[in-house]
């Protein structure tokens, strides 16, 4: 079972005060992927929900998700945004709930599309908008603002009607790491959509960044059979992944408690972080604010992120 290390967590703990703050912070007003602050309210919210239902696995190994648009080189999650906000903009009912319903795949391909960046799995992700859809249209009166409404503020409900629970209806939205769930609870949040009231069940959205740098500090330990897999980049089972992404959680909360910095915040860090400090294959540890406790820095083992694709989840 994978286990966490405390004092590695309380020494990241002890230092992110300083390193992180407001700047980190994630700009859901940025109109080159999202929709203005004076947008209509149902439709910002369909554009959400749909955008972070295909947020997930983009890149595969030998063919990234990346191509230039406007003279800016964009991948991962930025194409996808990007493209989203230009459908978003050029034809807004794409994003209606009786539109999602019944989208074809051919469609989703063109629209997902730019010279030979292409997700692989366009069939999937065309079920996961048919799927968003009709359960919007026969679930929630086609109207995604009884989501809101109907989880009165709470992330949890003991009724089951807090957020994370009435997302859970949609395919897109069962992870049981959940990792779109607190995505779109981020931009909800940032965008003054939604007001948690049960702020202790705020968590990180456990990515693969995310994953990399809590195995590679050394914040989550992994046993010998699952750390050998993930030095060798072995594939591991469905169940190997979940513990781990739901240790990776609990560290990172955590931090979060002994910190007092906000999840949310923490987990727009260490976004940026992976991406651009403590990167897949290439680390700039020169420049990492923990190196003087990360594991992998120590033992010069840099793991990345176990190998496990076929997922629709993060």
């Amino acid at each position: 079972m994978p286990t966490l290390v405390n004092w590695r967590i309380a020494s990241i703990a002890e230092i992110l005060p300083r390193v992180v703050s407001e700047e980190h912070k994630m700009n859901v007003f940025d109109s080159r992927f999202y929709p203005k602050s004076n947008e209509p309210l149902e439709q910002v919210l369909m554009y959400f929900l749909t955008m972070v239902a295909m947020d997930h696995r983009l890149s595969r190994p030998g063919k990234p998700y990346e191509a230039i648009i406007d003279g800016e080189r964009l991948r991962g999650a930025d194409l996808l945004y990007r493209l989203g906000i230009e459908m978003y903009r050029n034809n807004p009912d794409f994003f209606s709930p009786e539109h999602l319903a019944r989208v074809r795949e051919d469609e989703v391909a063109k629209w997902l599309s730019v010279g030979d960046a292409k997700p692989v799995d366009i069939g999937l992700r065309t079920h996961l908008l048919n799927d968003l859809g009709q359960k919007i249209i026969l679930v929630y009166s086609s109207n995604p603002k009884n989501i809101i409404l109907l989880s009165r503020n709470y992330i949890r409900s003991l009724n089951g009607y807090g957020l994370a629970d009435l997302l859970k209806v949609f395919k897109a939205y069962q992870d049981p790491v959940e990792k779109k769930i607190f995505l779109l609870v981020k931009f909800l949040v940032y965008r003054g959509l939604f007001n948690p009231i049960d702020k202790e069940n705020l968590h990180v959205a456990v990515d693969n960044h995310l994953t990399r740098i809590a195995l590679r500090t050394g914040v989550v330990e992994l046993e010998y059979s699952l750390s050998e897999k993930a030095v060798r980049g072995s594939p591991i089972s469905h169940d190997e992944d979940v513990l781990i992404r739901l240790a990776v959680r609990e560290a990172y909360k955590a931090m979060s408690r002994l910190s007092s910095v906000d999840p949310l915040l923490i987990d727009d860090f260490m976004w940026y972080f992976g991406r651009s400090v403590c990167r897949y294959d290439e680390p700039r540890c020169s420049v990492c604010p923990f190196k003087s406790f990360c594991r992998a820095y120590e033992t010069g083992v840099f793991v990345n992120e176990p190998f496990y694709y076929d997922t629709w989840y993060y």
